[in-house]
Protein backbone atom coordinates (compact mmCIF):
# COMPACT_ATOMS: atom_id res chain seq x y z
CA UNK A 1 0.00 0.00 0.00
CA UNK A 2 1.00 3.45 -0.54
CA UNK A 3 -0.76 6.41 1.27
CA UNK A 4 -0.67 10.07 0.43
CA UNK A 5 -1.45 12.96 2.03
CA UNK A 6 0.17 16.35 0.16
CA UNK A 7 1.10 19.75 2.00
CA UNK A 8 3.55 22.15 1.52
CA UNK A 9 6.44 23.50 3.07
CA UNK A 10 9.27 26.02 3.22
CA UNK A 11 12.99 26.50 3.30
CA UNK A 12 14.57 29.70 2.55
CA UNK A 13 11.82 30.93 0.46
CA UNK A 14 11.40 27.83 -2.30
CA UNK A 15 8.52 25.55 -1.27
CA UNK A 16 8.55 21.63 -1.42
CA UNK A 17 6.03 19.53 -2.08
CA UNK A 18 5.54 16.57 0.47
CA UNK A 19 3.25 13.31 0.33
CA UNK A 20 2.47 12.03 3.85
CA UNK A 21 0.40 9.19 5.57
CA UNK A 22 -1.06 9.53 9.33
CA UNK A 23 1.56 8.20 11.56
CA UNK A 24 1.10 4.75 12.94
CA UNK A 25 3.83 3.71 16.12
CA UNK A 26 4.93 0.82 14.15
CA UNK A 27 6.54 0.37 10.76
CA UNK A 28 4.54 -2.06 8.73
CA UNK A 29 6.66 -3.66 6.13
CA UNK A 30 3.22 -3.92 3.81
CA UNK A 31 3.63 0.19 3.35
CA UNK A 32 5.92 2.62 2.02
CA UNK A 33 5.64 6.09 3.03
CA UNK A 34 6.55 8.68 -0.04
CA UNK A 35 8.05 12.17 0.29
CA UNK A 36 9.35 14.52 -2.33
CA UNK A 37 11.25 17.27 -2.59
CA UNK A 38 12.22 19.87 -4.99
CA UNK A 39 16.05 21.45 -4.30
CA UNK A 40 17.53 19.01 -7.26
CA UNK A 41 19.24 21.28 -10.59
CA UNK A 42 16.44 21.58 -12.38
CA UNK A 43 17.52 18.72 -15.51
CA UNK A 44 17.72 15.78 -12.05
CA UNK A 45 15.56 13.32 -11.24
CA UNK A 46 16.11 10.75 -7.94
CA UNK A 47 14.58 8.21 -6.08
CA UNK A 48 15.96 7.05 -2.82
CA UNK A 49 14.72 3.79 -1.39
CA UNK A 50 14.84 3.25 2.55
CA UNK A 51 14.79 0.33 4.35
CA UNK A 52 14.28 0.66 7.97
CA UNK A 53 17.11 -1.60 9.51
CA UNK A 54 18.38 -1.70 12.46
CA UNK A 55 21.93 -2.83 11.80
CA UNK A 56 24.08 -1.36 15.24
CA UNK A 57 27.13 -3.07 14.04
CA UNK A 58 29.64 -1.42 11.52
CA UNK A 59 30.21 -4.82 9.94
CA UNK A 60 26.72 -5.83 9.44
CA UNK A 61 26.47 -2.35 7.65
CA UNK A 62 29.08 -3.06 5.65
CA UNK A 63 27.61 -6.37 4.92
CA UNK A 64 24.67 -4.62 3.49
CA UNK A 65 26.45 -2.06 1.65
CA UNK A 66 28.48 -4.71 0.05
CA UNK A 67 25.59 -7.05 -1.04
CA UNK A 68 23.45 -4.46 -2.45
CA UNK A 69 26.53 -2.58 -4.73
CA UNK A 70 27.05 -6.71 -5.84
CA UNK A 71 22.75 -7.01 -6.84
CA UNK A 72 23.28 -3.32 -8.52
CA UNK A 73 26.35 -4.72 -10.80
CA UNK A 74 24.94 -8.74 -11.42
CA UNK A 75 23.67 -9.92 -14.76
CA UNK A 76 20.17 -9.16 -15.41
CA UNK A 77 18.51 -12.60 -16.54
CA UNK A 78 19.71 -12.51 -20.48
CA UNK A 79 21.58 -9.34 -19.80
CA UNK A 80 25.41 -9.47 -19.14
CA UNK A 81 27.08 -7.39 -16.64
CA UNK A 82 28.73 -5.41 -19.72
CA UNK A 83 25.34 -4.53 -21.32
CA UNK A 84 23.79 -3.41 -18.28
CA UNK A 85 26.68 -0.64 -17.61
CA UNK A 86 26.53 0.24 -21.06
CA UNK A 87 22.40 0.43 -20.72
CA UNK A 88 23.07 3.00 -17.68
CA UNK A 89 25.89 5.16 -19.74
CA UNK A 90 23.72 6.02 -22.43
CA UNK A 91 20.52 6.46 -20.08
CA UNK A 92 22.76 8.50 -18.01
CA UNK A 93 21.43 6.35 -14.70
CA UNK A 94 23.76 6.52 -11.71
CA UNK A 95 22.95 4.84 -8.47
CA UNK A 96 24.94 5.23 -5.04
CA UNK A 97 24.61 3.67 -1.70
CA UNK A 98 23.91 4.94 1.46
CA UNK A 99 23.68 3.70 5.42
CA UNK A 100 23.00 4.77 8.94
CA UNK A 101 22.84 2.33 12.00
CA UNK A 102 19.06 2.84 10.99
CA UNK A 103 18.63 2.42 7.70
CA UNK A 104 19.88 0.96 3.76
CA UNK A 105 19.83 3.49 1.58
CA UNK A 106 19.60 3.29 -2.37
CA UNK A 107 19.32 6.26 -5.12
CA UNK A 108 19.32 6.26 -7.83
CA UNK A 109 19.55 9.10 -10.30
CA UNK A 110 19.09 10.50 -14.02
CA UNK A 111 17.77 13.45 -16.26
CA UNK A 112 14.38 13.74 -16.18
CA UNK A 113 13.79 12.42 -19.36
CA UNK A 114 14.79 9.07 -18.63
CA UNK A 115 13.92 8.50 -15.29
CA UNK A 116 10.79 6.54 -15.88
CA UNK A 117 13.22 4.16 -17.50
CA UNK A 118 15.65 4.61 -14.58
CA UNK A 119 12.80 3.72 -12.24
CA UNK A 120 12.15 0.68 -14.03
CA UNK A 121 15.46 -0.61 -14.06
CA UNK A 122 15.65 -0.05 -10.38
CA UNK A 123 12.90 -2.57 -10.05
CA UNK A 124 14.23 -5.28 -12.17
CA UNK A 125 17.27 -5.09 -9.92
CA UNK A 126 15.74 -5.44 -7.10
CA UNK A 127 14.06 -8.21 -8.43
CA UNK A 128 16.68 -9.92 -9.61
CA UNK A 129 18.07 -12.94 -7.42
CA UNK A 130 21.20 -13.27 -9.02
CA UNK A 131 24.33 -11.03 -7.61
CA UNK A 132 27.80 -10.61 -9.19
CA UNK A 133 29.73 -12.95 -6.99
CA UNK A 134 33.47 -11.20 -7.77
CA UNK A 135 32.05 -7.71 -7.43
CA UNK A 136 30.93 -9.18 -3.97
CA UNK A 137 34.35 -10.17 -3.11
CA UNK A 138 35.43 -6.49 -4.24
CA UNK A 139 32.79 -4.67 -2.57
CA UNK A 140 33.44 -6.32 0.83
CA UNK A 141 36.95 -5.61 0.07
CA UNK A 142 36.65 -1.72 -0.46
CA UNK A 143 33.49 -1.34 2.37
CA UNK A 144 35.99 -3.24 5.02
CA UNK A 145 36.82 -1.33 8.11
CA UNK A 146 40.38 -0.05 7.42
CA UNK A 147 42.52 1.71 10.15
CA UNK A 148 43.61 5.33 10.05
CA UNK A 149 46.57 4.47 11.70
CA UNK A 150 47.51 2.58 8.17
CA UNK A 151 46.79 5.11 5.52
CA UNK A 152 47.12 8.05 8.08
CA UNK A 153 44.23 10.25 6.33
CA UNK A 154 41.89 12.52 7.77
CA UNK A 155 39.17 11.23 5.54
CA UNK A 156 39.43 8.03 6.80
CA UNK A 157 40.07 9.15 10.84
CA UNK A 158 36.80 11.03 10.30
CA UNK A 159 35.04 7.63 9.46
CA UNK A 160 36.68 5.74 12.35
CA UNK A 161 35.93 7.97 14.81
CA UNK A 162 31.90 8.57 13.54
CA UNK A 163 31.54 4.93 13.21
CA UNK A 164 32.83 4.27 16.84
CA UNK A 165 30.13 6.74 18.07
CA UNK A 166 27.37 5.75 16.14
CA UNK A 167 27.40 1.88 15.64
CA UNK A 168 27.14 0.42 19.18
CA UNK A 169 25.79 -2.96 18.49
CA UNK A 170 26.72 -6.30 18.20
CA UNK A 171 24.27 -8.10 16.20
CA UNK A 172 25.44 -11.02 14.40
CA UNK A 173 26.20 -11.03 11.25
CA UNK A 174 23.26 -12.64 9.02
CA UNK A 175 23.92 -14.78 6.07
CA UNK A 176 24.19 -13.77 2.58
CA UNK A 177 20.78 -15.15 1.67
CA UNK A 178 19.13 -13.48 4.63
CA UNK A 179 20.95 -9.86 3.68
CA UNK A 180 18.91 -10.84 -0.06
CA UNK A 181 16.08 -11.07 1.50
CA UNK A 182 16.36 -8.23 3.58
CA UNK A 183 16.96 -6.07 0.42
CA UNK A 184 14.54 -7.64 -1.82
CA UNK A 185 11.56 -6.91 -0.01
CA UNK A 186 9.91 -3.64 -0.39
CA UNK A 187 11.81 -0.30 0.97
CA UNK A 188 9.72 1.44 4.05
CA UNK A 189 10.67 4.92 2.26
CA UNK A 190 11.03 6.74 -0.72
CA UNK A 191 12.01 9.78 -1.16
CA UNK A 192 11.81 11.87 -4.56
CA UNK A 193 13.70 14.93 -5.32
CA UNK A 194 13.38 17.11 -8.76
CA UNK A 195 12.36 20.37 -9.48
CA UNK A 196 8.88 20.58 -11.87
CA UNK A 197 8.77 17.24 -12.06
CA UNK A 198 5.38 14.84 -11.81
CA UNK A 199 6.65 11.38 -10.11
CA UNK A 200 3.11 10.05 -10.66
CA UNK A 201 3.55 6.48 -10.96
CA UNK A 202 6.97 6.05 -10.34
CA UNK A 203 6.53 4.51 -6.98
CA UNK A 204 4.02 1.79 -8.58
CA UNK A 205 6.89 1.39 -10.93
CA UNK A 206 9.71 1.17 -8.17
CA UNK A 207 7.46 -1.10 -6.12
CA UNK A 208 6.65 -3.54 -9.03
CA UNK A 209 6.29 -7.32 -7.55
CA UNK A 210 8.56 -6.89 -4.56
CA UNK A 211 7.14 -8.76 -1.73
CA UNK A 212 6.42 -7.44 1.43
CA UNK A 213 7.57 -9.12 4.81
CA UNK A 214 8.79 -8.09 7.93
CA UNK A 215 13.06 -7.41 8.28
CA UNK A 216 15.00 -9.34 10.13
CA UNK A 217 17.38 -6.64 11.36
CA UNK A 218 15.11 -5.32 13.57
CA UNK A 219 15.44 -7.33 16.98
CA UNK A 220 18.39 -5.78 18.73
CA UNK A 221 17.45 -2.55 20.74
CA UNK A 222 18.86 0.66 20.08
CA UNK A 223 21.45 1.43 22.13
CA UNK A 224 22.85 5.68 22.71
CA UNK A 225 25.58 6.75 20.98
CA UNK A 226 29.57 6.45 22.23
CA UNK A 227 30.63 10.09 23.24
CA UNK A 228 34.32 10.45 22.55
CA UNK A 229 36.85 10.81 26.06
CA UNK A 230 38.69 13.41 25.97
CA UNK A 231 42.79 13.54 26.50
CA UNK A 232 45.42 12.30 24.18
CA UNK A 233 46.23 9.55 21.88
CA UNK A 234 49.65 9.19 19.84
CA UNK A 235 50.52 5.92 17.71
CA UNK A 236 54.49 6.14 17.98
CA UNK A 237 56.66 5.92 14.86
CA UNK A 238 59.72 7.14 14.69
CA UNK A 239 60.38 6.25 11.38
CA UNK A 240 57.39 8.55 9.87
CA UNK A 241 58.49 11.17 7.76
CA UNK A 242 54.84 12.37 8.05
CA UNK A 243 52.16 12.71 11.26
CA UNK A 244 48.92 13.35 10.81
CA UNK A 245 47.32 15.47 13.87
CA UNK A 246 43.81 15.58 15.01
CA UNK A 247 42.25 17.91 17.53
CA UNK A 248 38.31 18.08 17.85
CA UNK A 249 35.32 15.53 19.31
CA UNK A 250 32.07 14.85 18.67
CA UNK A 251 29.44 17.95 19.59
CA UNK A 252 25.87 17.62 20.93
CA UNK A 253 24.56 20.43 20.60
CA UNK A 254 21.94 22.16 22.72
CA UNK A 255 19.77 23.98 20.21
CA UNK A 256 19.69 24.33 16.01
CA UNK A 257 21.19 27.87 16.14
CA UNK A 258 24.14 26.39 18.34
CA UNK A 259 25.03 23.96 15.78
CA UNK A 260 25.00 26.53 13.14
CA UNK A 261 26.96 28.64 14.72
CA UNK A 262 29.51 26.06 15.69
CA UNK A 263 29.68 25.03 11.65
CA UNK A 264 30.55 28.58 11.03
CA UNK A 265 33.55 28.47 13.71
CA UNK A 266 35.07 25.46 12.39
CA UNK A 267 34.74 26.93 8.57
CA UNK A 268 36.46 29.88 10.38
CA UNK A 269 39.13 28.35 11.81
CA UNK A 270 40.02 25.80 9.11
CA UNK A 271 37.70 25.85 5.84
CA UNK A 272 39.69 26.79 2.45
CA UNK A 273 42.25 29.97 1.58
CA UNK A 274 40.90 32.24 4.18
CA UNK A 275 41.08 30.36 7.38
CA UNK A 276 43.11 30.64 10.08
CA UNK A 277 44.94 26.90 9.94
CA UNK A 278 45.45 27.75 6.62
CA UNK A 279 46.86 31.29 6.81
CA UNK A 280 49.26 30.68 10.01
CA UNK A 281 50.13 26.77 9.17
CA UNK A 282 49.89 26.42 5.49
CA UNK A 283 51.45 30.17 4.64
CA UNK A 284 53.15 31.30 7.45
CA UNK A 285 55.01 27.81 8.90
CA UNK A 286 54.94 26.09 5.36
CA UNK A 287 53.89 23.39 7.42
CA UNK A 288 50.88 21.69 5.92
CA UNK A 289 49.75 20.89 2.67
CA UNK A 290 46.22 20.01 3.83
CA UNK A 291 45.08 21.69 7.16
CA UNK A 292 41.33 21.52 7.05
CA UNK A 293 37.91 21.50 9.47
CA UNK A 294 35.92 19.09 9.96
CA UNK A 295 31.86 19.74 10.52
CA UNK A 296 29.67 16.72 9.20
CA UNK A 297 26.68 16.40 10.66
CA UNK A 298 25.68 12.40 12.04
CA UNK A 299 22.60 13.02 13.95
CA UNK A 300 19.91 15.26 15.09
CA UNK A 301 21.71 17.71 16.67
CA UNK A 302 24.83 15.85 16.97
CA UNK A 303 28.00 16.49 14.43
CA UNK A 304 31.61 15.26 14.29
CA UNK A 305 33.91 18.84 14.67
CA UNK A 306 37.73 19.15 14.41
CA UNK A 307 40.96 20.39 13.08
CA UNK A 308 43.57 18.85 11.64
CA UNK A 309 46.56 18.68 9.67
CA UNK A 310 49.20 16.27 8.10
CA UNK A 311 52.77 17.94 9.24
CA UNK A 312 56.22 16.98 8.73
CA UNK A 313 57.00 14.48 12.14
CA UNK A 314 60.03 16.44 13.42
CA UNK A 315 57.51 19.35 13.85
CA UNK A 316 54.48 17.44 15.02
CA UNK A 317 54.42 19.10 18.30
CA UNK A 318 54.85 23.13 17.74
CA UNK A 319 52.02 22.55 15.29
CA UNK A 320 49.80 20.84 17.44
CA UNK A 321 50.07 23.44 19.73
CA UNK A 322 49.00 26.46 16.93
CA UNK A 323 46.00 24.30 16.23
CA UNK A 324 45.17 24.78 20.39
CA UNK A 325 46.04 28.52 19.66
CA UNK A 326 43.82 29.12 16.81
CA UNK A 327 41.13 27.49 18.24
CA UNK A 328 41.24 28.71 21.49
CA UNK A 329 41.98 32.10 19.97
CA UNK A 330 38.16 31.82 18.14
CA UNK A 331 36.85 30.32 21.04
CA UNK A 332 37.98 33.75 22.87
CA UNK A 333 36.41 35.58 19.88
CA UNK A 334 39.81 37.23 17.84
CA UNK A 335 37.82 36.88 15.31
CA UNK A 336 38.10 39.45 12.24
CA UNK A 337 34.42 40.49 10.99
CA UNK A 338 35.22 39.71 7.44
CA UNK A 339 36.59 36.70 7.95
CA UNK A 340 33.48 35.36 9.99
CA UNK A 341 31.40 36.51 7.14
CA UNK A 342 32.88 34.78 4.89
CA UNK A 343 32.58 31.72 6.70
CA UNK A 344 28.95 32.15 7.27
CA UNK A 345 28.79 32.18 2.82
CA UNK A 346 30.75 29.33 2.48
CA UNK A 347 28.22 27.59 5.15
CA UNK A 348 25.26 28.80 2.99
CA UNK A 349 26.83 28.15 0.03
CA UNK A 350 27.52 24.41 1.16
CA UNK A 351 23.77 23.89 2.37
CA UNK A 352 22.42 25.26 -1.35
CA UNK A 353 25.24 22.88 -3.42
CA UNK A 354 24.26 19.70 -1.42
CA UNK A 355 20.46 20.69 -1.67
CA UNK A 356 21.07 20.83 -5.56
CA UNK A 357 23.12 18.39 -6.29
CA UNK A 358 23.81 15.65 -2.85
CA UNK A 359 20.14 14.08 -2.61
CA UNK A 360 21.49 11.53 -0.44
CA UNK A 361 22.59 14.24 2.14
CA UNK A 362 18.95 15.47 1.95
CA UNK A 363 17.78 12.15 2.37
CA UNK A 364 19.72 11.64 5.75
CA UNK A 365 18.62 15.09 6.88
CA UNK A 366 15.31 14.09 6.69
CA UNK A 367 15.57 10.63 8.27
CA UNK A 368 17.30 11.67 11.36
CA UNK A 369 13.62 13.83 12.39
CA UNK A 370 11.25 11.31 10.29
CA UNK A 371 13.34 7.98 10.80
CA UNK A 372 9.97 5.42 10.03
CA UNK A 373 7.91 7.32 8.27
CA UNK A 374 6.45 11.42 7.37
CA UNK A 375 5.14 13.24 10.16
CA UNK A 376 1.60 14.16 10.19
CA UNK A 377 1.51 17.57 8.91
CA UNK A 378 4.64 19.08 7.73
CA UNK A 379 8.07 18.52 7.36
CA UNK A 380 10.67 21.56 9.04
CA UNK A 381 14.24 20.80 7.99
CA UNK A 382 15.11 23.90 11.06
CA UNK A 383 18.84 23.63 10.84
CA UNK A 384 18.96 24.67 7.31
CA UNK A 385 16.67 27.96 8.14
CA UNK A 386 18.88 28.44 11.30
CA UNK A 387 21.66 28.32 9.07
CA UNK A 388 20.79 31.16 7.20
CA UNK A 389 19.70 32.83 10.46
CA UNK A 390 23.03 33.05 12.15
CA UNK A 391 24.54 36.68 12.74
CA UNK A 392 28.22 36.93 11.82
CA UNK A 393 28.24 40.30 13.54
CA UNK A 394 27.31 38.21 16.86
CA UNK A 395 29.93 35.38 17.01
CA UNK A 396 32.56 37.01 18.70
CA UNK A 397 30.86 37.79 21.36
CA UNK A 398 29.46 33.77 21.65
CA UNK A 399 32.06 32.04 20.16
CA UNK A 400 33.38 31.30 24.05
CA UNK A 401 30.21 29.43 24.74
CA UNK A 402 29.42 28.14 21.37
CA UNK A 403 32.17 25.90 20.97
CA UNK A 404 33.37 23.26 23.31
CA UNK A 405 36.40 23.94 25.99
CA UNK A 406 39.48 23.17 24.83
CA UNK A 407 39.93 20.23 27.91
CA UNK A 408 36.77 18.65 26.94
CA UNK A 409 38.36 17.77 23.15
CA UNK A 410 40.22 14.90 21.83
CA UNK A 411 43.95 14.88 20.52
CA UNK A 412 45.23 12.03 17.94
CA UNK A 413 48.43 11.55 16.90
CA UNK A 414 49.73 9.26 13.91
CA UNK A 415 53.42 9.27 13.81
CA UNK A 416 56.42 10.94 14.90
CA UNK A 417 57.76 10.52 18.61
CA UNK A 418 56.39 10.84 21.95
CA UNK A 419 56.38 14.34 23.33
CA UNK A 420 56.80 13.78 27.01
CA UNK A 421 55.45 17.52 27.37
CA UNK A 422 51.63 16.55 26.68
CA UNK A 423 51.80 13.00 28.36
CA UNK A 424 49.07 13.71 31.15
CA UNK A 425 47.99 10.47 33.51
CA UNK A 426 46.51 7.52 32.44
CA UNK A 427 42.78 8.83 32.50
CA UNK A 428 43.62 11.13 29.72
CA UNK A 429 46.33 9.75 27.72
CA UNK A 430 46.59 6.22 25.60
CA UNK A 431 49.43 4.93 23.43
CA UNK A 432 48.17 3.61 20.79
CA UNK A 433 50.15 -0.15 20.36
CA UNK A 434 50.99 -0.97 16.91
CA UNK A 435 48.73 -2.86 14.81
CA UNK A 436 45.92 -1.78 17.16
CA UNK A 437 42.94 0.18 16.09
CA UNK A 438 41.28 3.62 17.39
CA UNK A 439 38.97 2.18 19.45
CA UNK A 440 41.44 0.22 21.72
CA UNK A 441 42.43 3.82 23.25
CA UNK A 442 39.08 5.28 22.65
CA UNK A 443 37.51 2.70 25.09
CA UNK A 444 40.34 2.38 27.27
CA UNK A 445 40.00 6.03 27.82
CA UNK A 446 36.33 5.93 28.26
CA UNK A 447 36.41 3.60 30.76
CA UNK A 448 39.30 5.56 32.95
CA UNK A 449 38.00 8.53 32.70
CA UNK A 450 34.32 6.91 33.46
CA UNK A 451 35.81 5.46 36.94
CA UNK A 452 36.76 8.73 38.20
Amino acid sequence: MIFYKKFYFLIFGVFFIAHSVLANTVVDDDISYITEFATLDDDIASASLVWTLNSKSKEQNRKLQAFLAAKINGPIGRKSVREIIDFRIINDINFSIDATPNHLILTVQSQKESFALAASHTNEILKNTAINETWLKRKNYSFRNISSTKLRTPELLENELISYVLFTGSDEIISKDSINLEISRRPNQIIFNARNFEFNGIANILLKDLPTYNAILNDEANKPFHQLPHGVIHLEDEEATETLIFIGTVQSFNSLIHQAETNTLFKYMGYGAGSEMFRIIRQEKRASYDPRSHFNQISEKLAFTGLSATVASETWDEIHNLMYDIYNNTRMGLNTRQGLKNSHNIVINELITNLRKKPNWLVKRYLELHPDQPPETSINLELINASFDVSPDLLNNKAVKTLSDPSNLISIIIGGKINNKIRKDDASYCQLPKGKSLAFCLEKLTKAQDSR
